[in-house]
């Protein structure tokens, strides 16, 4: 059966169009009204014309193919997008080695060797030192001047005890044996104390430092507190024998003290 509309041809009892899906069957019609003696002419009449109207209007070979969307490239090109393909990278040139300049054969070598071991040192007598380096020890005449500095400053301080005793208001009674040890220990203590002092704080003596005095050990190296905690006990020794190990450095041959040879330790002038 062909479409009024489109003039597809479709099978006969195909309802609707298959290219424009419109209605292919007109419903029946409904039957005329009593007294009505034309409608069956009517109707007869009308569906030869109907029939005969269809197979006059030709079917359109382009209505007869499905509708498409044309082509977007032409017949015989390509669909593909060729897109120009990137530069290859262009591989960097390998630089030449630069050689190290050759060094001529004129310049001289500096050969590390290892520092010598400290050898003994011989004084005029042939008699081995105990001194490895050769720093200088201190001669009596500046221990001496040292010390007066020191015993000095240790005065100052018993002059100041005795006068804060006197002004808290304490009495000077006659000399006796009690008065004499009382304040004996008190220059003792204080004396004691002003050594201990300079121990804890790691450094020379307040003469030893105006006088230009330094400590060192046997090795030429500065001394640590272990150090002048056992010079600062063998000085009190030295002092306590009655100078006498003060006095030892006058027939040293080194010039060192008792408390010299104990610690290992020994004055010499600040360079």
């Amino acid at each position: 059966m062909h479409c009024l509309y489109c003039g597809h041809y479709n099978p006969e009892d195909e309802p609707r169009c298959e290219r424009c899906a419109r209605r292919l069957q007109v419903g029946a019609a409904r039957s005329a009204p009593a007294g009505y003696d034309g409608a069956t002419a009517l109707a007869t009449a009308v569906a030869p014309a109907r029939q005969k109207m269809a197979s006059a209007v030709p079917a359109s070979p382009e209505r007869s193919q499905v509708a498409r969307q044309s082509r977007l490239f032409p017949e015989g090109e390509s669909n593909v997008l060729q897109f120009p393909s990137a530069p290859k990278p262009v591989e960097p040139r390998p630089r030449p080695r630069r050689q190290a300049p050759q060094r001529p054969d004129s310049q001289a070598f500096l050969d590390f060797l290892p520092p010598a071991p400290h050898a003994p040192r011989t004084l005029k007598t042939s008699v081995e030192a105990v001194i490895y380096c050769d720093a200088p020890v201190a001669t009596p005449i500046h221990r001496a001047v040292g010390f007066a500095l020191d015993f000095a400053v240790v005065m100052l301080a018993f002059g100041m005890f005795l006068f804060s005793f006197y002004a808290c208001g304490g009495e000077f009674p006659k000399i006796n044996t009690h008065v004499a040890l009382g304040f004996g220990g008190a220059f003792l203590g204080i004396a004691l104390f002003y050594g201990l002092l300079w121990v804890l704080t790691g450094s020379e003596s307040a003469g030893a430092r105006w006088i230009g005095l330094r400590f060192i050990n046997f090795d030429g190296s500065p001394i640590d507190r272990r150090e002048r905690a056992i010079r600062y006990a063998a000085a009190c020794l030295s002092f306590f024998s009655v100078g006498l190990g003060v006095l030892w450095s006058l027939a040293d041959e080194e010039g060192l003290t008792w408390h010299d040879h104990m610690s290992k330790t020994f004055p010499t002038i600040r360079g």
